[in-house]
């Protein structure tokens, strides 16, 4: 009897770690994934001879950009419709409605100004906390909320960052502000421990912490500036010390998230781009940054990736490269760096030389990396491409496999996979879901 009931216990307590920790691992909670990188566990579903993808479900969540969260059975994203910002969730499995929360709001941000007819509706991608359960959102008007994603969305908290923090409307670079872009609020709020860090800038700092679960202002960051359009600030060590690090409007900015020394900055590194768009999000390997714009601000405007080093003594230059992407933030393995459009390059990572690069994907373009070390590269308004990485073609590019997807409307969204399925969505709210595997 005794024995029989540990076998029970046992059974139990893994079935409780497969839909805990492993569970999360397989999701995708947060913006660029459960790493914040790029990189899953899953593998690409190749065979040797075919991508098996299998139709799931397809559904419309509203106009905007915004990409998608997974969580278990959770698929939570936002869009636009009928004058209201709409937060959905969905059954990822099936498509089916599990729950929707919505707020009247503007089709774009209050001081919108450049590519009007691209950019419209929610582009943050949304930010889940495993330990309340609750999910993150914020509008392009500044809208930040938080939701119950266990009791059906409920909300917990809300606020309006140019309300609060009377955010300006960005100026452009150039003569005359020629090159002005203001797409309103689109980088996507990151919890750390006890606090939710957004990009506010306005009257506060370029950073404010507040705290996740009533949403009361802990601390504003030292550095003041407009906020910029990044992806979304990632933490860092620099010399054994907490830190986040972001694209601003005009500079990578480092700051300290150390007891004592909370928002205070740690080093600024000149990187302006001609439309004042810092769109990529910072890839970090260690102490050192991937940082990349596709219209670097100068005489040229070309491309440009640059590797960073920080210390606490600054920020420094390594390298520098003529290629980068509108919007593909760097994805790093195994010394190589993977920059997709308007070509995949493949960059070695001591000297950003590029060792290979092939086909083409446009703007909106982004990848991910998967266990059995493939690319699935979304592009060309829903085109999939799975490409060997440069561990398995050191010298070429090499496509496995080619599907379409979406056709009709851009995609700034993120291509996302989670739990064995990939979902792409478009601007015009067209979510798809493929099925990996036979």
């Amino acid at each position: 009897m005794i024995n029989s009931i540990s076998k029970i216990t046992l059974v139990v307590l893994v079935l409780i770690v497969l839909t805990s920790d492993s569970a999360l691992a397989a999701d995708w909670p947060y913006w660029r994934g459960p790493n914040r990188n790029d990189h899953v566990s899953e593998e690409s579903g190749w065979t040797g001879s075919k991508w098996p993808l299998k139709d799931a479900w397809n559904t419309e969540v509203g106009e905007g950009s915004s990409t998608p969260i997974v969580v278990g059975r959770q698929l939570i994203t936002m869009g636009f419709r009928d004058g209201k910002e709409i937060v959905t969730s969905l059954d990822a499995e099936s498509g089916k409605p599990l729950w929707l929360q919505s707020y009247d709001a503007p089709r774009w941000g209050r001081y919108a100004v450049g590519d009007q007819g691209l950019y419209f509706g929610p582009t943050a991608s949304p930010e889940y906390d495993p330990e309340t359960g609750f999910v993150y959102s914020l509008g392009c008007d500044g809208e930040l909320a938080c939701w119950n994603a266990k009791q059906k969305g409920k909300v917990v908290w809300r606020k309006n960052l140019y309300e609060v923090y009377h955010m300006k409307q960005r100026p452009g670079e150039g003569d005359r502000n020629r090159n002005q872009r203001d797409y309103g609020y689109i980088c996507a709020p990151l919890v750390y421990h006890d606090w939710l860090l957004v990009e506010t800038g306005g009257d506060a700092g370029t950073v404010c912490a507040f705290d996740k679960k009533n949403g009361k202002q802990i601390w504003i960051s030292q550095h003041k500036n407009f906020a910029g359009h990044s992806g979304s600030p990632i933490v860092m060590s620099v010399d054994g010390v907490p830190c986040l690090a972001l694209l601003t409007f005009r500079e990578f900015l480092v700051m300290r998230l150390d007891k004592g020394h909370e928002g205070e900055t740690l080093g600024t590194y000149d990187f302006p781009s001609a439309y004042a768009n810092n769109l990529l999000t910072p890839t970090v390997i260690g102490d050192k940054v991937l940082l990349g714009a596709y219209h670097s601000f100068g005489k040229t405007n070309h491309p440009t990736t640059h590797l960073v080093q920080v210390t606490s003594a600054g920020i420094k230059k390594l390298w520098e490269q003529p290629v980068s992407s509108h919007l593909c933030s760097p994805v790093v393995a195994n010394d190589r760096i993977y920059i997709a459009g308007p070509e995949l390059y493949c960059l070695d990572w001591n000297t950003g030389e590029t060792i290979w690069k092939g086909a083409g994907f446009n703007y909106g373009a982004s990848i991910v990396l998967t266990s059995d070390e493939r690319l699935i590269v979304l592009g060309n308004r829903g085109k999939l491409r799975l490409v060997e990485t440069g561990d398995h073609e050191i010298k070429q590019y090499k496509e496995l496999a080619v599907r379409e997807t979406l056709t009709r409307d851009d995609i700034w969204s993120h291509v996302v996979l989670a739990n064995g399925r990939l979902f792409c969505r478009d601007v015009r709210g067209r979510l798809v879901c493929l099925k990996v595997g036979m």
